[in-house]
């Protein structure tokens, strides 16, 4: 929708609120709403409306605390009775089983609402509204976990959850009373904040029986009030769950203010086609004079993107997407379909020569209709695939396949199976995450998930499924062991991409924590099962490459990219880019190489080779005719007795800013230094009587080196000054030699 026709759309919706409230049927009482809900607690006293369900005080709770004004009037207008219970953490409400076991809810449908606050603004993680005792045993379970509030079922035959629906808890006003009312019709699950549809996803079967736990109300971790809770043995309509939530003129309120922050966030809203052109112009300059932004990296046109997700070679070009953000249309928010929170969403870009990129229409975008509040997450481009197939994470749903409809990869079907693997069934064992797949024979396989929980596999591992036919897939276990004298247990192995290099296969892995990191194992592949022989990493402490992906072109070459992102809290602006591709293969001890890809030098001109090739002893020299922040260098050096050499770019006249790529022979390591504060320290032997061969590529605030086709640093570097564009030669405890030294310029490929 177009910025300028928002008001519209807003004043027709309100319209539209407008002549419901005249022409529709009056909305039922909240009272008359309750009157047939299984139990109901007002929180007055400790007895439930109908005395069948008392609640049992534990710890720090209290009930009949009095409200006043306003929002004694609010709780009453809602059926409740202006009292509250609170709760401190420590302190819960028990409601038992209900008389005759009346909170056993049976069949495909139910209603459960909760109307709290709470003023800390603070949430534990803990069960709000709950028929617990386990994920195999669970019925219904209301609760706040992370940074989410979400409600979950069980039913009858399901292993694991039936359905899961989350809000962010951000949404959730401190000030404010909330009404949450989560819905099951047997088919959509949806969670209502205050009237309004905030999350839904597909759900079907009966709910589960044989719980003999007692309902919980306010366990664990919760610090606030809550006004009255209520339990139906059927779905509500959305008239009734709009009159449980303070009635229509609340609901037209919150759109009124909704529209106002979208027109916020949209900005600019109105303008002309003079105003808009003059706009583009001048985030035209912008961008191009941004002096940090790269230029000769793929990075996207505008906003944001994260991780670099599925790749291929196709039809004669290279095809790379990535997890970007995108919020649904303004119409759709204000209809209460969806909210007005950003998701992720897969972006797309090719090239014929790996160096000029065509950015295209987003390939996956999620369905806004409150079914995926948080979008589509990583997942991969599976191998081998007759069609390009991409396998992908859905929050809240699992595993999702889409299939190509064109040659040029720009729209994509979705499996009819969709989520083929779904998170609510799966092994307990078997975390349902981000994927990669491949065809084997007749056969298809994918790894699932960044851990697996068997005992013996703690740390990095990952699940692999199979199957015959890509709707149907069965779970095989714990797809490798990883060993504490390569990970430690807190690492895992997200964003996985699996395949054979040279006579070995290869597992690349993104790592979240301690660090975002990118790391990979080399070793066998035998019966479905992956046995590692030798651990790498792409990333150590100050680095900030990650999400790594790679494609097998129709050369034969395994082409790698990785998303070079900006560590800390604060960002300089350019956290998304990609790293230059490079091309894997494998060395004769099976150790992995890594060089940048030769298309690349498509981009040199103005060629310089310094004449002052000498030796240094414990010196450093200017490079009086090189300087620049977009260049590519080539270095041959014998280390001689140094301790330390190497070489510095992005030097100011008076040293004050200078980045430092190191070799240290003897502590066998190659290190970047950024000033005094910033330093990545990578592993690295040079053989007796080896050189080091640079090949060094500065892109403004990108700086990637890669030594003897072996190892590769990649640093993100952030000068201040302007005349920060020296380069220099140096050596420390000794002497070393240059024997080859080439610059060039490389020229822009990001014009704007």
């Amino acid at each position: 929708m177009k910025m300028g026709n928002v008001r519209g759309v807003v004043l027709l919706l309100m319209a539209l609120m407008v002549g419901r409230t005249a022409l529709a049927a009056k909305l039922p009482e909240a009272k008359v709403v309750l009157a047939d809900a299984v139990a109901v607690w007002p929180m007055g006293d400790l007895n439930s409306a109908d005395g069948k369900s008392p609640l049992k005080p534990h710890g720090a709770a209290k009930v009949g605390v009095e409200l006043q004004g306003a929002e004694r009037e609010a709780s009453l207008a809602r059926g409740g009775d202006g009292k509250v219970a609170e709760i401190v953490p420590g302190g819960w409400l028990d409601a038992g089983q209900g008389g005759g076991g009346g909170l056993n809810l049976k069949g495909s449908a139910m209603t459960l609402l909760l109307r709290l606050r709470n003023p800390s603004g603070s949430w534990n993680p803990g069960e709000l509204f709950c028929k617990h005792g386990g994920h195999e045993k669970l019925v219904y379970n209301l609760y706040v976990n992370g940074d989410s509030l979400g409600f979950e079922f069980g039913a009858e035959g399901q292993p694991r959850l039936a359905g899961q629906a989350t809000i962010a808890t951000s949404t959730l006003d401190p000030k404010q009373w909330h009404d949450v009312i989560a819905r099951y019709d047997g088919t959509n699950l949806v969670l209502f904040l205050d009237g309004w549809a905030a999350a839904r996803t597909k759900a079907s079967g009966s709910l589960r029986q044989g719980n003999t736990e007692p309902v919980l109300i306010g366990k664990r971790g919760f610090t606030g009030q809550l006004d009255h809770a209520a339990l139906w043995q059927r779905a509500l309509t959305d008239d009734e769950v709009v009159a449980l939530s303070g009635g229509e003129a609340m609901l037209k309120a919150r759109r009124e203010a909704l529209a106002k922050k979208i027109e916020a966030k949209i900005g600019r809203e109105g303008l002309t086609l003079a105003d808009q052109l003059r706009g583009a112009r001048e985030l035209r300059e912008r961008l191009w004079n941004d002096p940090l932004r790269p230029r000769y990296h793929l990075l996207p046109p505008d906003g944001m993107w994260n991780d670099i997700n599925g790749t291929i070679w196709w039809k004669g070009r290279y095809h790379v997407f990535f997890l970007g953000r995108l919020a649904p249309d303004v119409a759709t928010i204000l209809s209460g379909k969806d909210s007005d929170h950003a998701r992720e969403t897969w972006l797309h870009a090719s090239s014929r020569d790996l160096v000029h990129w065509v950015h295209h229409p987003p390939a996956l975008v999620p369905v806004f209709d409150g079914s995926m509040p948080r979008g589509l997450y990583s997942g991969d481009m599976m191998d081998n695939m007759p069609v390009p197939t991409i396998i992908v994470h859905v929050p809240g749903q699992g595993t999702c396949l889409f299939t190509a409809e064109d040659d040029e990869l720009l729209h994509w079907k979705p499996h009819p199976n969709n989520p083929v693997i779904p998170a609510s069934n799966a092994p307990p064992e078997a975390v349902i995450f981000d994927p990669c797949g491949w065809k084997e024979g007749d056969v298809y396989y994918a790894l699932v998930g960044n851990k697996n929980k068997t005992p013996g596999y703690e740390g990095d591992s990952t699940s692999l499924f199979r199957s015959r036919d890509l709707a149907h897939w069965e779970y095989r276990g714990p797809f490798y062991k990883s060993e504490r004298r390569w990970t430690d247990p807190i690492e895992d192995c997200a964003c996985p991409d699996f395949f054979p290099l040279g006579s070995k296969h290869m597992l690349l892995m993104h790592t979240h924590r301690p660090y975002g990191q990118a790391q990979y194992y080399i070793g066998r592949y035998e019966k479905e099962r992956f046995y590692p022989e030798v651990h790498g990493r792409m990333t150590w402490p100050g680095g900030e490459l990650c999400a790594p992906e790679t494609l097998l072109d129709d050369k034969g070459r395994r082409i790698f990219w990785g998303w070079i992102h900006e560590s800390g809290p604060a960002t300089n602006g350019w956290k998304s880019v990609a790293s230059l591709p490079r091309v894997l293969s494998l060395a004769a001890d099976s150790s992995l190489r890594i060089e940048p890809a030769p298309e690349l030098e498509a981009l040199r001109c103005n060629r310089r080779q310094p004449g002052m090739l000498s030796e240094l002893c414990n010196s450093e020299s200017i490079l009086k005719d090189v300087r620049g922040d977009c260049l590519e260098m080539a270095l041959t050096i014998e280390p001689g007795d140094a301790e330390e050499f190497g070489l510095k770019v992005r030097c100011s006249p008076d040293g004050e800013e200078q980045t430092a790529i190191v070799c240290a022979p003897r502590a066998k390591t190659l290190r970047t230094e950024c000033g005094t504060l910033k330093k990545q320290v990578a592993p690295f032997e040079l053989k007796p009587g080896e050189p080091l061969q640079l090949r060094v590529f500065l892109d403004r605030s990108v700086l990637e080196v890669f030594a003897n086709g072996r190892q590769c640093l990649t640093q993100r570097i952030y000068p201040t000054r302007a005349d920060s564009l020296g380069i220099k030669l140096f050596s420390r405890g000794g002497g070393m030699k240059v024997k080859k030294l080439d610059v060039w310029d490389m020229s822009p490929v990001n014009s704007w």
